[in-house]
C-alpha cells in the first residue's frame, strides 16, 4: 500500500472556500469569470474577489496557465475532493474526537434523509465492507 502524502497547504477560510467552489465549477477560467459568477451567488466587491484569488494562488490552490494574450487563465490546482477530505478529517478530529461513527450517528439523528438516501448509504457501507474483506485476503 502506498505511503500517504501529508497535505502541506494552509487551510481555507470560508470566503476562500466559497471562491474555490466557483473555480471548481468553472474549471479553467479568468478572474473576471470567477468574479461574475461569484457575485451571482453572493454580493462582494470585485476587488475583494480578486484579492481572494491572489491569496488562493499564493496558497497553492489555484495556478495560472500560460496564455498567448494578456488575459490570465486560472486553473484549480487542488481537486475539490482533496479539500473536502481534508476538511472532513479536521471536522472529525475537532467535533467528534476522531470517531467517524459519532459523526454518522449525529447525521442520522439530525438529518432529513429519506429511505432512498439510507438505502444508498447501506450500499456504500456494504461495498466498503466487502472491499476491506478482500484486502485482508
Amino acid at each position: 500500500m502506498g505511503k500517504k502524502r501529508k497535505e502541506s497547504r494552509p487551510g481555507l477560510s470560508s470566503l476562500e472556500l466559497a471562491v474555490m467552489d466557483v473555480v471548481w465549477d468553472l474549471g479553467d477560467c479568468t478572474s473576471a469569470q470567477v468574479t461574475t459568477e461569484f457575485r451571482k451567488r453572493r454580493p462582494l466587491a470585485p476587488t475583494t474577489v480578486r484579492t481572494v484569488l491572489t491569496n488562493l494562488r499564493n496558497k497553492g490552490y489555484i495556478e495560472q496557465l500560460p496564455t498567448a494574450g494578456r488575459v490570465l487563465l486560472l486553473h484549480p490546482a487542488v481537486p475539490r475532493e482533496s479539500v473536502a477530505r481534508r476538511s472532513l478529517r479536521k471536522l472529525l478530529a475537532s467535533l467528534f474526537r476522531g470517531q467517524p461513527k459519532q459523526a454518522i450517528a449525529f447525521l442520522l439523528d439530525d438529518s432529513d434523509m429519506d429511505d432512498r438516501d439510507l438505502d444508498e448509504i447501506r450500499r456504500m457501507l456494504d461495498s466498503h465492507q466487502a472491499k476491506n474483506k478482500g484486502d485482508l485476503k
